[in-house]
């Protein structure tokens, strides 16, 4: 009990000062971009989310209505070719149940990346190598990687990071035989060392977990997205879109 109303009061405390920030300062701003999503998991219980990563396959699907509605959408890496609000939709790691929120995007022809992690390959819970393939195939999909082993790049010596970042992607280039042009920093993860070894791996860009807006102001390898989480509802979204919570 003592938890559960700790935890109302911070998300209350985060709500009304997302309210004033919003209010008082960010819808001055006016500044067009792109604001890019980012999911996880849809369904799969997972002892590790403590945060709520994993959302309810229909409250993804009413997401992705609202968003499709309400707003132009378009690949992350056409961020900075629009003088218009637009939102992008990016998937993290490569769960199993992804094929699940991949068909609802492909009824919405709605482009997307999605980040695979690629130690998990042909894992339980997770996509194989054939279910990427044929993702692949889509043209909405955009395959990137998310590392071999999720571990924090900031924390590893540079070998280890230029491992993380050219052995995923060689393994995913020899999957879906073609060229991985994108990385997402697991963790949201990454120093100097990483982005240097990012621009010599010849990535196009890569993806943070940074709220905010991308433009064409905003560095290619430290594009901003804002975690959406088994909580947020339609109004969530909405606010989050809007960059009610940039202030954290």
């Amino acid at each position: 009990m003592r938890k559960s109303l700790l935890n109302f009061s911070k998300y209350l405390l985060r709500d009304s000062i997302s309210i004033l920030y919003y209010n008082l300062y960010k819808r001055f701003l006016n500044t067009r971009g792109n604001r890019s999503l980012i999911y996880h998991a849809f369904g799969l219980k997972l002892k590790h989310d403590t945060y709520g990563i994993s959302i309810d396959i229909n409250s993804f699907k009413e997401h992705m209505k609202y968003v499709h509605n309400n707003y132009k959408v378009i690949a992350l890496k056409n961020y900075a070719k629009y003088d218009v609000d637009s939102v992008s939709i990016t998937i993290d790691d490569g769960y199993k149940d992804t094929i699940s929120a991949v068909d609802i995007l492909n009824t919405y022809n709605m482009p997307f990346n999605l980040f695979i992690t690629t130690n998990n390959i042909d894992t339980k819970n997770y996509l194989s190598s054939q279910d990427i393939r044929d993702i692949s195939t889509l043209d909405i999909a955009n395959i990137g990687s998310h590392g071999c082993s999720h571990r924090k790049l900031a924390e590893l010596n540079p070998d280890e990071q230029s491992f993380e970042i050219n052995q995923s992607k060689k393994i995913l280039q020899d999957i879906i035989g073609g060229k991985i042009f994108s990385y997402s920093y697991p963790h949201g993860s990454y120093d100097d060392t990483t982005l240097n070894i990012i621009k010599l791996s010849e990535y196009d860009y890569a993806a943070s977990s940074i709220k905010g807006k991308n433009d064409k102001y905003v560095s290619q390898y430290v594009l901003c997205r804002n975690e959406i989480i088994s909580s947020d509802r339609i109004s969530d979204i909405s606010k989050k879109i809007k960059g009610y919570y940039d202030y954290y």
